[in-house]
């Protein structure tokens, strides 16, 4: 029994003594607020993680154990909002200023990391106010032409610009093991080298160099910088600016990205939670294959720890929603009644054209009654000017169908024309048992996400879907660009 009270003595000790227990000592003067804030970097947002006391005299502590190391916020004010970055790397940081002038009167008391990062943003601060009036004089001088004035001014704003570079990287080359040399280094631009061999096109070069080594100089190993802003910066430009937007590519890219990161660490979370939806966002086309990408390998297998797994599981039916119907996959099958609710056609087997419009529309959808006629004027041009090898499959998706047929009538909708019917819906055993339709079929709104209208996907002729959620403009200028590149491979096939 004493052995075991004595291992348990000597583990408690042990867990203890690797505890780390962080003192924040700040004083703002001037401030009204009665308790101050300590924030932490999630991406590019910041999560208040702690909260002090103000003190009469403006001071306030935070007292805290196992903070992860990166860059912090104090948010000395809330209305109006108002709170400065610091970097915590050390255990004790005592800082000082006001609230009117939070970085510019900042006295560091205690961190030799912070002492230099305050001094870094003085430094920058104080280059922004004398770039300020020579970019006003360049704006002047350029209403009125003066190529002269230009090039002085530009080259007084040259030498800022080289002044700051240098003390970037002075500062890192003199604290290179450090966090803020670390921290620095992420914001310096890669120095593309001249080419060792004759090149073509030096700007391609430049930009394959810039794109290959965009990364070199962050630390991915140090997890202390994916808590900065400037690591969802860096993201941000490199995913969304640097790499041609073509999922394929963008996908490529992110998982050699995420494999150099530190599974469940800060930048491991920062990188997942903006690659998984900032492509999403943007409404380009096929842009969804990425976050089902991103969802498959790394949040719904269990690779993202820290997600917890209520939200994990709310996420798992939309993925499985989007995966069947992303660019490149083959358009589940359909099998529905044309106008008379007694003639079946066969999406897969009927449709025989080199390129299929598949489109969800309702005859209840205002919408859907300016689209249609547009797909219509689009479909009877190419048939009547074109060799194109092209037909619609159109779905109706309201239920009684009386308006939809009226509305095919009225619109001359020649092209074939599908829709699901209320005996359908309401006893459904019976069409699928005499093999009319399946179960899929008769789900449709499952299958393909139809919950607004109208849905268009355009198909090749294996039913691969090559592009989705397009408009009748864009419709022409994606037929025109397949027919274009189907040429292109024809032609380099003959050589």
């Amino acid at each position: 029994m004493k052995k075991y009270i004595l291992s348990l003595i000597l583990l408690t000790y042990s867990l203890t003594s690797l505890a780390q227990t962080y003192t924040i000592d700040v004083k703002v003067k001037g401030i009204t607020d009665s308790l101050a804030y300590l924030a932490s970097y999630t991406g590019k947002d910041l999560l208040l993680v702690d909260t002090a006391v103000v003190r009469k005299d403006g001071s306030f502590t935070f007292t805290k154990d196992n903070l992860p190391h990166g860059v912090y916020a104090i948010v000395a004010s809330m209305n109006p909002p108002k709170y400065f970055d610091f970097l915590l790397n050390e255990t004790k940081v005592s800082l000082e200023t006001s609230l009117d002038r939070l970085t510019k009167d900042m006295v560091v008391k205690k961190s030799k990391e912070n002492k230099l990062f305050f001094d870094y943003v003085s430094f920058l601060s104080k280059s922004t106010e004398l770039k300020k009036p020579l970019l006003t004089q360049r704006e002047e001088f350029r209403k009125v032409n003066d190529s002269k004035k230009i090039e002085e001014i530009e080259k007084k704003i040259y030498e800022i610009d080289i002044s700051v570079t240098e003390y970037q990287k002075n500062l890192v080359r003199d604290n290179k093991d450090m966090f803020i040399g670390k921290l620095i280094n992420m914001s310096l631009e890669i120095e593309i080298p001249k080419p060792s061999t004759k090149v073509e096109d030096t700007a391609t070069f430049n930009y394959e160099y810039y794109k290959n080594h965009y990364w070199d100089n962050v630390d991915l190993s140090d997890d202390r910088l994916g808590k900065s802003a400037l690591f969802f910066n860096q993201m941000q430009k490199y995913f969304m600016d640097i790499i041609p937007q073509v999922p394929d590519t963008i996908i490529k890219r992110a998982d050699i990205f995420l494999n150099q990161l530190k599974p469940n660490g800060s930048m491991m979370k920062s990188a997942i939670e903006f690659l998984a939806y900032a492509h999403v966002k943007t409404k380009l086309m096929g842009m969804e294959s990425v976050y089902v990408h991103v969802c498959d390998n790394y949040i719904l297998n269990g690779r993202s720890a820290w997600i917890p797994k209520d939200k994990i599981e709310k996420i798992r039916p939309k993925v499985n929603k989007m995966r069947p119907v992303l660019i490149g996959k083959v358009a589940p099958n359909l099998i529905l009644a044309d106008t008379t609710e007694k003639n079946w056609i066969n999406l897969h087997k009927d449709m025989k054209a080199e390129y299929t419009l598949l489109v969800f529309w309702s005859d209840e959808c205002g919408h859907c009654k300016t689209e249609i006629p547009k797909y219509k004027k689009l479909y009877d041009s190419i048939k009547a000017n074109t060799d194109i090898d092209f037909d619609v499959f159109a779905v109706g998706t309201i239920i009684d169908n009386d308006g939809w047929r009226k509305f095919i009538n009225e619109n001359d909708l020649t092209w074939t024309n599908v829709s699901d019917f209320r005996d359908m819906r309401e006893s459904p055993d019976q069409y699928i048992l005499s093999g009319k339709t399946d179960l899929r079929s008769i789900n449709y709104r499952n299958s393909y996400d139809v919950y607004v209208t109208p849905i268009a996907f355009l198909l090749d002729k294996d039913n691969k879907i090559i592009a989705k959620q397009f408009d009748p403009t864009q419709l022409q200028k994606l037929l025109d660009f397949e027919i274009a590149k189907k040429k292109k491979a024809e032609e380099e096939n003959k050589q």
